[in-house]
């Protein structure tokens, strides 16, 4: 039934989208025309199945559209079992243990979608993406163009990266495919990384 309502739900908001657009020319009405309604409507769900990354760890949003974060310290068995049955399948992730990251043991608990979650003292330390499909809210993901990258969050490259082309958006990294107009986001992540630089 959550499927299906959330699908009911995509769908109303895509109709909503459409028929308030009116005109198909480019030069849409202005934002300033909108209703103070609208204009403090809490953006839709992304079209993840419910579950968005951002800096300070993961968002997750019911069928209405209502929003709950889930930061970084939430015991990682909470985690796993909000991001597990936010994916529809109810699945399983890997769970593996790495001895040799510089803060001490982490845990990283490995989901079919190309998610990787951190944990360190059964606590949610960090996340890393690397497959396209889950955003953050406003739409950057793996497959994000520098352009639209550009245009969704101010970006620092980090020349001394050894890793590749590293930049920093506020709370959250990532490594593009290349530097320049042609790069894309080729991964993301936040909060613990167990990268050997």
């Amino acid at each position: 039934m959550r499927v299906i309502a959330r699908s009911a739900l995509a769908l109303a908001t895509v109709l909503t989208i459409a028929a308030c657009e009116g005109s198909p020319e480019p030069a849409a009405a202005p934002v300033a025309a909108a209703t103070p309604a609208a204009a403090e409507a809490p953006a839709p769900p992304p079209a993840t199945g419910g579950l968005a990354i951002e800096g300070e760890g993961l968002r997750l949003f019911s069928a209405s559209g209502s929003a709950r974060p889930v930061p970084f310290g939430t015991p990682q068995d909470v985690v796993i079992g909000l991001v597990a049955g936010m994916l529809g399948a109810r699945e399983t992730p890997e769970v593996t243990t790495n001895s040799e990251c510089g803060e001490g043991p982490v845990q990283f608990a490995s989901f079919s979608n190309g998610l990787k979650l951190a944990f360190q003292d059964e606590k949610f330390a960090g996340w890393f993406l690397d497959a396209a499909g889950l955003t953050t809210v406003d739409g950057v993901g793996v497959g994000t163009t520098r352009a639209d990258l550009d245009g969704a969050r101010t970006i620092e490259i980090d020349p001394e990266s050894t890793l590749g082309i590293e930049f920093q958006a506020g709370d959250m990294g990532g490594f593009l495919t290349a530097d320049g107009a042609a790069g894309t986001v080729e991964s993301l992540y936040a909060g613990a990384t167990c990268f050997f630089r």
